[in-house]
């Protein structure tokens, strides 16, 4: 049979495919993480692999006998060091170089030792090339049996050695990526297998040659397990990963029948047996971009949703509590949302939270759940520990298994392995504020056996920081409770002291007024000129005391509490008619009118008459005070169920700024106006409270210089008296 090595087919393009694939990995493994050994080595594996997919697919494309037999010692270059890399990767991966360094070297040594052989071009190795069904292949030497026997043993050997640790591992971070380096060997071995066994068989049944060889597919499969589980160990499922192989391969069986065919059909129709294969490599290179850009992710998405569910529940949980935590005020029952919603939701096998300790400077467990009952005995980390300034230097969530992992990990914490080991957690979430870690979070192992995928670790890293907000805020709320209820009886205790001075300072103020009245009213003799001034000045001063002492023991009763309703049916129009009447005598030096508005009938009001004859005295006075010329008017109206008051006038007005503080005790107004009209800046206060005693509520509109109307309403139905 002539040879076919010029003509394009799948069988020659599959290897170009392989070496695109293992390029590609050899560039992520050491951008990712070029200072790791482990990526290192997993580089020179897939370097070997590249070249042996470049040789293959040189060979397949070989016109001649001496340019096959080049092109099989550079495959081979390649190939006979992949044991010792593969054996390499393992006892890194193990973490147990130094243990079995002897079988190390010597596996490099057998691969030194027979590639010497190969480039020597010693027949002895390889004697030459044979045509078969699908192209080129070597005429094994002596020692290629040999070499074909090393190479079984130490991919086998490395096998082992992950079989047995794969037994004993808790983690199901190394279980995942030790499952995918097994699972990889065995597609690499049953490959390298069926090709054997087909060489063998095609001596006595030559029909068996035409069996297609799957070494470069099963070997192209073998290196992507690899690259995962080192490249992306933590964002990849396994058990997600067998379903995408199936659907990924069914989806590239159809791929590659319709490639196929359009390959087949434009070689008859155009006559292009002969011609490049370039017009078929541009197409496809242009397919691997694409499925390599965000359109590819997306098509992956879209299979996901069709084919099979993500998994959700942990990503739910998350979410689930982050809003929950979002409401609760109460520490104690804020912690317990938190730990017991990440130990039965996810499920995990425990969770810690640990909490400052100011005394000794330490963070300790304030609070574990475990799924079975374990002591989990957690020990203190100490406040100045390389773990605690790595989760505050750092905003994401420590995975214990990258600290051994990640160079940069591995390097900050190689002080402190022993204290990282002894930390019983899969996951390490800090809890921060402001830069400041509050707490430690410390989760176990899922249940389930799976891993946390890159969006539930985001999910937990946004969770940790709310919990540290909600945990403090809680923290807060306590402290402000137990301030706020000794805030309330110190406020009791100042009140009455103030109720009580205020009652023993009005017994001798009342002796001033009176006498200071008698004197002035000349009952005990004529006074010059000076002593009636003098007099009259301390009767002024001391009626202005006693009303400040008055308004004080007012509002000191209401805040302590003891102040007492004396309810009773009341007139309002003959309550208002009261109230004007008492206030004529402000208005005799002013051009100012004093009216009232009131409707022919009212209702007749359950109220305390003298606490509302106080507040209807005060609104009318305040009126008079700021209302130079004008009118003030006193209006009822019945509206509903109450009683709707106002006293309205033409005066200064109030600004916009001003109204909010007008009720606020001891506030006064700044302008000139309200400075000289003095007063005590309890009045409106006073009377606020006592309005509300009764039900209503009060409040004021008001225009600068077009006047103010200060309202309140009074409701019909009795109030039951109240402290």
């Amino acid at each position: 049979m002539a040879p076919r090595g010029t003509r394009l087919s799948l069988h020659s393009l599959l290897p170009l495919l392989a070496l695109l694939l293992n390029v590609s990995l050899v560039g992520v493994s050491l951008v990712r993480n070029p200072a790791s050994r482990l990526n290192r080595v997993f580089a020179y594996f897939v370097s070997g692999m590249a070249l042996w997919n470049f040789g293959v697919f040189m060979l397949r494309r070989a016109p001649d006998a001496p340019s096959a037999y080049f092109w099989e010692v550079v495959i081979f270059i390649g190939v006979i060091m992949l044991p010792a890399f593969y054996y390499h990767f393992v006892l890194i991966f193990l973490e147990a170089t130094t243990r079995h360094r002897p079988t190390l070297v010597l596996a490099y040594a057998i691969s030194f030792f027979f590639t010497a052989f190969n480039i020597s071009g010693s027949p002895l190795f390889m004697k030459g090339v044979t045509w078969t069904y699908w192209g080129w292949g070597p005429t094994p030497g002596p020692l290629f049996y040999a070499w074909l026997l090393s190479f079984n043993f130490y991919i086998i050997y490395g096998l082992r050695h992950l079989m047995k640790a794969y037994t004993g591992v808790d983690s199901s971070f190394r279980r995942n990526r030790a499952t995918l380096i097994v699972l990889g060997t065995f597609v690499s071995l049953s490959g390298g297998f069926i090709d054997l066994t087909r060489t063998i068989l095609a001596k006595f049944f030559p029909t068996a040659d035409q069996i297609y060889p799957v070494g470069i597919p099963a070997n192209t499969i073998f290196a992507l397990m690899l690259g995962i589980s080192i490249v992306r160990y933590r964002l990849f499922d396994v058990n997600v990963a067998v379903k995408k192989v199936a659907i990924y391969s069914l989806l590239g069986a159809a791929i590659t029948a319709a490639l196929a065919f359009v390959t087949w059909a434009t070689e008859q129709y155009f006559d292009m047996e002969g011609v490049s294969a370039v017009w078929v490599i541009g197409p496809v290179g242009l397919l691997i971009t694409l499925l390599l850009t965000p359109l590819g992710q997306r098509l992956e998405v879209s299979i996901e949703r069709l084919m099979f569910s993500r998994r959700r529940g942990c990503y739910e949980t998350l979410l689930d509590l982050s809003k929950r935590m979002s409401g609760i005020l109460d520490f104690g029952r804020l912690v317990d949302t938190l730990v017991h919603g990440l130990v039965r939701g996810i499920p995990v096998t425990h969770c810690v939270l640990m909490t400052h300790d100011a005394p000794t400077n330490s963070f300790i467990a304030y609070r574990e759940e475990a799924t079975l009952d374990e002591n989990l005995d957690v020990p203190a980390i100490r406040g100045d520990s390389p773990i605690v300034q790595w989760l505050t230097e750092t905003e994401s969530v420590l995975v214990k298994e990258e600290a051994k992992l990640n160079p940069k990990i591995a390097r900050y914490f190689e002080m402190a392995e022993a204290e990282l080991d002894e930390i019983k957690a899969s996951l390490i979430a800090p809890l921060k504020i402001e830069n400041k870690l509050s707490g430690i979070l410390l989760l176990g192992e899922k249940l389930s056996g799976e891993i946390f995928d890159s969006q539930e670790l985001e999910v937990l890293t946004v969770l940790a920081n709310q919990a540290a907000v909600s945990l403090e805020n809680a923290r807060l709320y306590e402290g402000l409770s137990i301030s706020n209820a000794r805030l309330k009886e110190a406020s009791r205790l100042k009140s009455q002291f103030l109720a009580n001075m205020s009652h023993e300072l009005r017994t001798p103020l009342n002796s001033v007024i009176g006498f200071s009245k008698v004197l002035l009213n000349r009952l005990d003799g004529d006074l010059t000129e000076r002593q009636e001034a003098y007099i009259r000045s301390v009767h002024h001063s001391s009626t202005h005391l006693l009303e400040l002492i008055t308004g004080i023991l007012d509002f000191s009763r209401i805040e302590s509490g003891k102040l007492e309703m004396r309810l009773e049916d009341v007139d309002l129009p003959d309550l208002v008619d009261e109230c004007i009447e008492s206030s004529v005598p402000l208005v005799k030096e002013k051009r100012l009118k004093l009216e009232k508005d009131l409707p022919l009938e009212l209702p007749r009001a359950r109220a305390d008459r003298t606490k509302l004859k106080q507040v209807l005295l005060n609104l009318i006075s305040n009126a008079i005070k700021f209302t130079a010329a004008g009118r003030v008017v006193v209006r009822v109206r019945h509206e509903g169920d109450a009683l709707h008051v106002s006293v309205a006038d033409t005066g200064i007005g109030i600004p916009d700024a001003d109204l909010p503080r007008l009720f606020e005790p001891f506030e006064r107004l700044d302008s000139q106006v309200a400075t000289q009209a003095g007063g005590t800046g309890l009045g409106l206060t006073i009377s606020k409270r006592f309005v509300e005693l009764h039900g209503g509520r009060v409040w004021a509109e008001s225009r600068v210089n077009q006047g103010s109307t200060f309202h309140f309403t009074l409701p019909l139905a009795p109030v039951a008296a109240q402290s």
